[in-house]
């Protein structure tokens, strides 16, 4: 399952990477920039330290408006068209890519199982709600949120008795010792005496 973000780096760059330190090396985070208008290369970089993900940084071809919104765009087609990824996200708070995302789900929806435009790598994954959860019922609350009522519940019920179950007491492992020099010989037999 292969997941790839497209980060629009002139659009809250910091924001749109919270998360990315929860990212695996089966991920890919492509940061589009531009070298005069947004952050410096080696701040972008510090920004993406101690992740995991497959990082690339791509610099704008083209100065302007929105020429980094067209690049990101055009890379999310292809990577679609080529069925290169399960899940493509958008990351950045500009609206304006809504159209074209809504556009590729329309048309080709069989090619991939998500694309999405969101506003941080966090927002893209399943996990942080459970991490979110200061107890048990701000848990709950958000299974239910995430899963539906009957689901989440049956979720957090079925977690709930898990922990609180008693660990299972470790049986004791038995040891077998070699035996010193190996196998024993049978004595020789006599030969009886004359």
């Amino acid at each position: 399952m292969k997941t790839i973000f497209l980060v629009d780096g002139d659009n809250n760059i910091g924001t749109g990477l919270t998360g990315i330190d929860m990212l695996s090396d089966q991920d890919t985070v492509l940061i589009f920039y531009q070298k005069e208008k947004g952050l410096a290369l080696s701040k972008l970089q510090k920004l993406c330290a101690g992740t995991a993900a497959d990082v690339q940084y791509i610099e704008s071809v083209r100065g302007g408006k929105n020429s980094i919104d067209f690049q990101i765009i055009t890379e999310l087609g292809v990577l679609v068209g080529k069925r290169e990824a399960d899940y493509a996200y958008v990351i950045s708070q500009d609206k304006g890519y809504a159209a074209s995302i809504d556009a590729l789900q329309a048309r080709y929806a069989g090619a991939f199982q998500e694309v999405a435009l969101r506003p941080s790598i966090e927002s893209c994954l399943h996990l942080p709600f459970v991490l979110r959860s200061a107890d048990r019922q701000e848990l709950c609350n958000a299974l239910v949120k995430e899963y539906g009522s009957a689901q989440g519940c049956a979720l957090y019920n079925h977690l709930k008795r898990i922990f609180q179950a008693p660990e299972p007491e470790e049986k004791p492992v038995k040891v077998t010792r070699p035996r010193r020099g190996g196998r024993r010989k049978k004595p020789a037999a006599q030969e009886p005496e004359e």
